[in-house]
């Protein structure tokens, strides 16, 4: 009698354990997610102006999204976007480049696309040959400067500011800070204007600047988040818990919103799909 509770006994704690171990392995499974996740931001700038369907690309960082990059290539025909704006990290310093061509190659010649450069573009040392690269392709390179672009009817004023990287260093410096008051000092404050940078570690300049909207990524959405708790764990610049590790940031005369990218190349993201950035301006 004994053993047969001690049976019973053993057998309700084994089916408890594996149950255990399902549901731990459903949730890392949900929470590890590579998918692409496609979110929407709807910005009313107060303007009169309307230009719908800004698809925001940063930090591919030539990750694989299937043959061809298909997997990439099909969420953006889907959303079937007006303009694109590649935010850097397109290209990566240790991974080669041949599936970011194979994405450039296809939507180049399809979409109006304009580009920047991120950290890693300077890291891999060949900055310039991948710029020139880019360009074959179709794609706009902005060396900070603007473009008035026009689609449709539609009218935006666009402003590429380069990563830190290009003046030689890291992290932001005066000559970057000079660089977008540059910009900034160009700016028709009765136009759409919308600044593309890499960094979201330069909000304080932003916010202070005349640009309706910045768009940035480099913080990978923080690497590891907890729904609804932690946004983000770790960002490079930012360091433990940023402070800009992705989505939108309002601030009095200016919403900043961050990308949390597309790599998935190394570390695992957890409760951090992938995304692409889908911004309608109103």
């Amino acid at each position: 009698m004994k053993k047969d509770k001690e049976s019973g006994g053993y057998k309700r704690l084994k089916r408890r354990a594996n149950i255990t171990l399902i549901l731990i392995i459903i949730l890392a499974i949900i929470a590890c997610r590579w998918d692409i996740a496609v979110r929407t931001y709807t910005v009313d700038t107060g303007k009169n102006a309307e230009f719908t369907k800004i698809l925001l690309i940063t930090d591919l960082h030539s990750s694989y999204y299937g043959s061809g990059e298909k997997e990439l290539i099909k969420q953006i025909d889907k959303i079937s976007p007006e303009v694109i704006l590649l935010g850097g990290d397109i290209c990566d310093d240790k991974v080669p480049h041949e599936r970011t061509w194979a994405l450039l190659e296809n939507i180049g010649s399809r979409y109006p696309c304009y580009y920047v450069a991120g950290n890693h573009e300077y890291w891999s040392g060949e900055a310039g040959e991948i710029k020139e690269k880019i360009r074959s392709y179709g794609v706009d390179v902005l060396v900070n400067e603007k473009r008035d672009i026009e689609i449709n009817g539609k009218k935006i004023t666009l402003y590429g500011l380069e990563d830190p990287e290009y003046f030689g260093t890291y992290g932001i410096n005066e000559h970057w800070a000079a660089a977008l008051e540059a910009l900034n000092a160009d700016v028709d404050k009765t136009a759409l204007n919308v600044l593309l940078t890499h960094r979201p570690d330069g909000a304080d300049y932003y916010k202070n600047s005349s640009f309706d909207i910045s768009l940035c990524g480099h913080a990978h959405g923080g690497q590891v988040r907890i729904p609804y708790i932690l946004n983000g764990l770790y960002a490079p610049n930012q360091g433990w818990l940023p402070k800009y590790a992705g989505g939108e940031y309002v601030f009095e005369h200016h919403k900043m919103i961050v990308s949390r990218g597309l790599c998935r190349n190394t570390l695992p993201r957890v409760f951090n799909r992938p995304e692409l950035v889908v911004v309608e301006v109103k």
